[in-house]
């Protein structure tokens, strides 16, 4: 069940990285017209800057649901060794 969940939560994620960069590049070409000074610059950091904050957060993300399920790996390998090993002798 939970990597049933981790699975679509990935898959949400990708669905809202994609979301959010379309609407980011909306928003950036509405800062480009809306100033009749400088707005193409603005437009152009406001672009820059929150395609480099969605990539960082959606990386970040991403690196942890790595670290989940490699943990689920190690746990996995592990019990499997203990169980081939038998009990600790005394």
């Amino acid at each position: 069940m939970s990597d049933l969940m981790i699975r679509w939560a990935e898959k949400l994620l990708i669905v809202l990285v994609a979301v959010a960069l379309v609407t980011l590049v909306f928003s950036a070409i509405g800062v480009m017209f809306m100033s009749p000074r400088g707005g193409f610059v603005a437009g152009l950091m406001t672009l820059v800057v929150g395609a480099l904050s969605i990539i960082v957060g959606a990386g970040v993300a991403f690196v942890s649901f790595g670290i989940y399920r490699n943990g689920q790996e190690t746990n996995r390998l592990l019990r499997d060794l203990v169980s081939r090993s038998g009990p600790p002798s005394a």
